[in-house]
């Protein structure tokens, strides 16, 4: 009997020493973290008429507050109108522009026709420089129209192409280097709007492919240190039946020829290269079902941060509420770290953003990562100068993922709120975290010269990248971004 009550006893004490914390969690906080969020696009370059396309013309006063990022559009011939003569004035007022708005710079970069503003005088977007298409041999050129609209796209296979080309793209690595950071570079390179369809019809799948390699080989060469975004849609020059099915939902009955599907686009390629990612550029009504297996199974295998692009402007659904809802889920549904502003730039996305601050707040809860710590034990007394360990559960309920492994601190904060010491709580595989499962991190921790006494035990989750610190959805808020967990008691 005395046996059993001293082990009683001593496991009560045990117990006592544990303190296991679930943090109050906050299901409405709206985070802005980075790599993830609304995208504004920005065609000052293209265009820079008064009444044109480009929002710091036509909206001067507009910041489009809680809007992170904004993507800038043009294409080489904008960029490159004399061989080896570079003409960055433009993209870099725009860039400069929206960074001195605290927005992060992504390159909405196409190598192909961007059709509409091909019809100013002079052109914009061209695509392929002038000096380029005129030294290639009339067999090599093609004109393709879309809503009456002529446009020319290229073989890439021609040596001469492919020389310019890797030099404009080295030339565009070097610009926007460190100095000029940018988050993501668009792979718009084959096709209308570079979207990866309707380009340059060639006379086998064979040939196809060679062309469709070079240039995902040479983009992702030319940046080794950018995620380099390709557009997953289908061809309308594909065969019928690659796809085939519903544009609303997912059915794999319509999956049948997904391996044909991957071959004729050369998506089976670009999943090889490790700095690859995708984007869909038609989400809320033109998605079929070869093409959400696709981001499925690219995202499944570690491809990220993925980015979903609506094929409609919202003034021509803001009195439908449901389809304008449904458009919105539809985006969510291909795990994206980033989704245009419905109506992507100028009026049609500032109201947008003005009138659906519900849609916009739910889409900032789901987009990219959101880590969430649902259980943290440690023991409460620690010992001077020791280690202690913390072991702790977490969940990610966004729809993307963390493209860096974040690293956990852990902070022991006075009764004045001052931080009396700090620990490096170790770093946790957050690159690898995804919605519907648990993680679990376990970390020796220590507060070196910490006095003895009692404290609040506080935490935070840091970006080595920057030092930046991760935002939480956790109400109890603590000292410099830290989020409060419970009470520590350090002995001598």
């Amino acid at each position: 009997m005395r046996t059993l009550c001293a082990t009683i006893l001593l496991c009560s004490v045990a117990l006592a020493e544990t303190m296991k914390v679930t943090p109050a969690e906050d299901e409405l906080a709206v985070l802005h973290n980075p790599d993830m969020g609304w995208v504004l696009y920005e065609n000052y370059p293209l265009d820079q008429r008064p009444g044109g396309a480009s929002n710091l013309v036509n909206l001067p006063d507009e910041t489009f507050e809680g809007v992170d990022h904004v993507a800038l559009m043009f294409a080489w011939s904008d960029v490159e109108r004399e061989p080896g003569v570079y003409d960055w004035s433009k993209v870099d007022h725009a860039y400069d522009y929206w960074a001195e708005r605290g927005k992060k710079i992504q390159l909405r970069m196409s190598t192909e026709s961007l059709l509409w503003w091909n019809q100013l005088d002079p052109p914009a977007g061209v695509g392929v420089p002038q000096y380029v298409l005129d030294r290639l041999p009339e067999q090599s050129r093609q004109t393709r129209y879309c809503d009456g609209i002529p446009y020319v796209v290229v073989d890439a296979r021609e040596p001469f192409y492919r020389e310019r080309l890797e030099a404009f793209l080295a030339a565009a690595a070097e610009h926007f280097d460190d100095g000029r950071p940018v988050t993501l570079v668009d792979l718009r390179a084959f096709g209308l709007w570079g979207e990866w369809h309707t380009g340059f019809q060639y006379s086998s799948i064979e040939a196809r492919r060679e062309a469709l390699i070079g240039i995902i080989d040479r983009f992702c060469d030319a940046f080794p240190r950018h995620k380099v975004a390709l557009s997953y849609s289908y061809d309308p020059d594909a065969p019928p039946e690659l796809r085939d099915g519903p544009i609303d939902r997912y059915d794999p009955a319509f999956t049948a020829n997904y391996e044909r599907f991957l071959h004729f686009s050369a998506f089976d390629h670009a999943l090889t290269k490790p700095n690859i990612t995708l984007r869909r550029d038609g989400c809320g009504g033109a998605v079929h079902s070869n093409e959400r297996r696709l981001c499925q199974e690219a995202f499944a295998a570690g491809v990220g941060p993925m980015m979903s692009e609506f094929m409609d402007g919202y003034h021509s659904v803001r009195d439908k509420p449901q389809w304008l809802a449904w458009m919105i889920e539809d985006a969510l549904s291909l795990h994206p770290n980033y989704v245009n502003l419905l109506g992507w730039q100028m009026e049609n996305a500032r109201d947008f953003l003005r009138e659906q601050p519900d849609l916009i707040a739910h889409a900032l809860r789901t987009t990219g990562y959101r880590l969430v710590p649902i259980e943290i034990e440690y023991a409460r007394e620690a010992e001077r100068d020791r280690d202690f360990v913390v072991a702790s559960r977490w969940v990610n309920r966004g729809v993307g993922r963390a493209l860096r492994d974040y690293r956990l601190e852990l902070l022991a904060v006075g009764d004045d709120g001052t931080i009396a010491a700090a620990a490096d709580a170790g770093t946790m595989q957050t690159s690898r975290w995804i919605k519907g499962a648990e993680y679990s991190h376990r970390a020796k921790v220590r507060f070196a010269d910490l006095p003895a006494g009692e404290y609040r035990l506080q935490l935070r989750v840091i970006d080595p990248q920057d030092g930046r610190v991760i935002q939480l959805p956790l109400s109890e808020a603590g000292v410099e971004e830290a989020y409060q967990i419970g009470a520590l008691r350090v002995k001598p």
